[in-house]
């Protein structure tokens, strides 16, 4: 990765094993990362933070995700962060993630290179 740029993610995600081994990963990977377990602890890091990428858990225990991404993006602030969803939950329509304005779609489990190779590439268009 180049290191002139060192880019901000936060992952908001209950799943503590997930969030402790994504973290882990991205750092090695030279990215400074912030966490969060819900909606709000996540919204309260994104002000303070201001993240250069989201990832999101669909699944959260105070709100749903597709509801967090709205507000993302109906959000004056962060309507212009990009935001990729997780989920475990292979039932997940990926075509509303989409069309509710998210940048891509991680299934759990996830595969490191891959997942590093599709943020790195939403982060480049992000800049252009």
């Amino acid at each position: 990765m180049d290191n002139a740029k060192k880019y901000r993610i936060l992952i908001i995600d209950d799943d503590k094993v997930f969030l402790e081994t994504m973290c882990t990963i991205l750092r090695m990977e030279g990215f400074d990362v912030h966490d969060a377990e819900t909606a709000e602890s996540g919204f309260e890091a994104m002000v303070n933070v201001r993240p250069d990428l989201v990832m999101l858990d669909i699944n959260l225990p105070d709100k749903n995700g597709f509801e967090v991404l709205t507000s993302i993006k109906n959000s004056k602030n962060f309507s212009n962060m990009p935001v990729v969803l997780i989920t475990g939950d292979t039932a997940v329509l990926v075509d509303q993630a989409f069309e509710k304005g998210a940048d891509d779609c991680f299934f759990k489990p996830i595969n490191p290179k891959e997942i590093i190779a599709r943020i790195m590439k939403i982060l480049e268009q992000y800049e252009n």
